[in-house]
């Protein structure tokens, strides 16, 4: 799900971190990346397992090419 907001101030933009901070359990994962330049923050919830599963099946693809 997205939300776009445009022309809030800094105050509506800590709120909405914090809450969505809040919703998600104690022992979430996340990824964060700040780009000053461009200037944009980004923050998704980062899933280990389904991550180490989507690396494995693309190195077997790499090595066992389909006929």
């Amino acid at each position: 799900m997205s939300i776009e907001y445009t022309g809030i101030n800094k105050e509506t933009v800590a709120g909405e971190i914090k809450n969505y901070l809040d919703s998600c359990p104690e022992d979430t994962v996340f990824k964060m990346v700040i780009n000053s330049k461009r200037g944009y923050l980004r923050l998704k919830i980062k899933n280990a397992s389904k991550n180490r599963l989507k690396t494995l099946i693309g190195k077997l693809r790499r090595k066992n090419p389909g006929p």
